[in-house]
């Protein structure tokens, strides 16, 4: 059973315990170790993906279908916010090495910019944490003042857009440096419509 343990309003910032057991979040790391590549972001104006010195880290995008426990975690997902898989951006799994971090940066892109297409913004975004690193690695929101601890089975739900649909200013985030160990962790994206 999942708990809530904080929540900060601006956006809906909240943190849960027990989303995942400590068994399915080893699984989830399994099935990103056999295709991990260098991360890439979504370029803000032509929705490609590309690499930035911003980011380093590891990715993995395994295909919801060929894996049913990321089908009963979009399920999960769903179920926790309200929204329809359907509205979700598949699972993507990262690893982060020692000194490993992603920049402060938005999930949500500006008007016009060409991946709107795929299901209009990103609404919500969900970070699973999937093992808690020796030191470092925190999640830090820099206009609320926030880190968040990354901690086996819990995530951080936040909105990224404001009540007119626009890039919440407040949902700027940073995935901090891992001071020692290595980080693991599976994030969602959800979009205002059905993504394609």
């Amino acid at each position: 059973m999942a708990y809530r343990l904080m929540q900060a309003e601006a956006i809906d910032l909240s943190l849960w315990s027990g989303l995942l057991s400590p068994e399915d979040c080893q699984k989830l790391i399994a099935v990103g170790q056999q295709t991990l590549r260098p991360a890439t972001v979504t370029d803000e104006a032509s929705g490609q993906q590309i690499t930035i010195p911003n980011r380093s880290s590891e990715m993995s995008w395994p295909k919801r279908e060929e894996h049913p426990m990321l089908q009963s975690i979009a399920q999960g997902v769903a179920q926790l916010t309200g929204v329809p898989v359907s509205h979700q951006e598949p699972l993507q799994i990262l690893h982060y090495a020692p000194g490993g971090e992603y920049r402060p940066h938005f999930d949500s892109f500006p008007e016009g910019s060409e991946t709107l297409s795929q299901g209009g913004n990103r609404q919500m975004t969900l970070i699973l944490y999937l093992n808690t690193p020796a030191a470092g690695g925190e999640t830090a929101f820099p206009e609320l003042g926030i880190k968040v601890a990354p901690i086996t089975g819990c995530g951080v739900l936040f909105r990224n857009l404001d009540t007119a649909g626009q890039r919440h200013p407040l949902s700027l985030h940073a995935g901090l440096p891992v001071v020692q160990g290595e980080k693991w962790i599976a994030t969602t994206w959800i979009r205002q419509n059905p993504y394609v």
